[in-house]
Parts: C-alpha cells; sequence; structure tokens
C-alpha cells in the first residue's frame, strides 16, 4: 500500500511539473521550465557555471550539476528512483568518462525535491559516499530555507576542498565535461 501512495505521490509531483512547463513565457533557455525558475535565474545559472569552472582550475576533477524539472512518468511506472535517474545522467552527461575517473555529478530532480551527489570510482576511493551524502543534505538545506543557488555554490564549495586535498591540480589539467548545468 505504501509502494502505491509513493508512486502516486510521485505521479502527482511529475505530472503537476509537466503542467507547468506547458505555460510557457517567451522563448528563452529558461521559457518553458517554470519549476525551474521557481528555483534559479539565468543569473543563478551563469554564477552556477562560473563556480565550476573556478573549482576546476584547482583540482582534477570534473564536477557537473544536473537540474531536471521532473522524471518521465513511465520511468516513476517501472520504479526507477531519483538515484537511478541520478546514474542514468551520469551516463548520459558522461560524468564517468574522465581521464583520471574523477567525475563528480550533483543531481537535482526538483518535482520530488531529491538531490543527491555521485562520483566516479576514483573518488570513491578517496572521498566515500558518505561525503558526498552529507555534501546532498546540506544543498537539500538549503533549497528548504529558499537558497537554492547558495547551496549549490556550498555544495560546490566542499567537494572542491575535498578534490583540491586528494586530486590537486597538475600541469595537465582539461576541462573534460562542459560546466555549464545541465537542464532537463
Amino acid at each position: 500500500m505504501s509502494k502505491n501512495t509513493s508512486i502516486i505521490e510521485r505521479l502527482i509531483q511529475n505530472i503537476f511539473a509537466g503542467a507547468l512547463d506547458l505555460f510557457r513565457l517567451g522563448n528563452g533557455p529558461l521559457s518553458g521550465f517554470t519549476l525551474l525558475r521557481k528555483y534559479f535565474s539565468r543569473k543563478d545559472l551563469r554564477e552556477i557555471t562560473s563556480a565550476v569552472a573556478d573549482s576546476e582550475k584547482t583540482h582534477r576533477g570534473e564536477l557537473k550539476v544536473a537540474v531536471e524539472t521532473k522524471i518521465p512518468i513511465f520511468q516513476i511506472f517501472s520504479g526507477k528512483t531519483a538515484s537511478a535517474r541520478a546514474l542514468d545522467m551520469f551516463s548520459f552527461l558522461k560524468v564517468w568518462d574522465t581521464e583520471e575517473n574523477t567525475g563528480i555529478l550533483i543531481y537535482i530532480l526538483l518535482s520530488e525535491k531529491k538531490i543527491v551527489t555521485l562520483a566516479d570510482r576514483g573518488i570513491y576511493k578517496k572521498i566515500g559516499q558518505e561525503k558526498l551524502n552529507l555534501i546532498s543534505s546540506k544543498i537539500g538545506e538549503g533549497f528548504k530555507s529558499g537558497a537554492s543557488k547558495d547551496a549549490i555554490l556550498a555544495g560546490i564549495k566542499d567537494l572542491t576542498e575535498e578534490l583540491s586535498k586528494h586530486f590537486p591540480a597538475g600541469k595537465k589539467n582539461p576541462n573534460e565535461i562542459s560546466n555549464e548545468p545541465y537542464i532537463g
């Protein structure tokens, strides 16, 4: 029973997010993402992009922020969780495909208010999932207090400290993944 309730709640959340997207205002990159605009302005997204770029100058890791307003309804029926969707995005965005296996994904599912931070195997050996979960929780607290951009920036800062400690920048430090947040 509780699983069905959970599926029903998730369906309502994601259908509502999809319905909001039908009301487009303008034709810019955020025009169809009503729920996204509730949390981030274009300026916020530019600041996040800059924070990722600045972060990556200090270490050999690759950070990627992915924000989805909703997940497809058929994936809810198939039992896909936000964590499983984050893993899909980790693959889709090729966060796993860095030379030193040092990619990190901060995945945010707005419709369900879920935040998942995943890292490639090179990171897990040094940092571990427990630390990544703590960073996700801190970002979530920031979202609850209405400071979504600041919460992500703080999460990037925390990851930067860890990555700089374990994977300091060297002579060779290519930018392997786009610094811009993925919006979907």
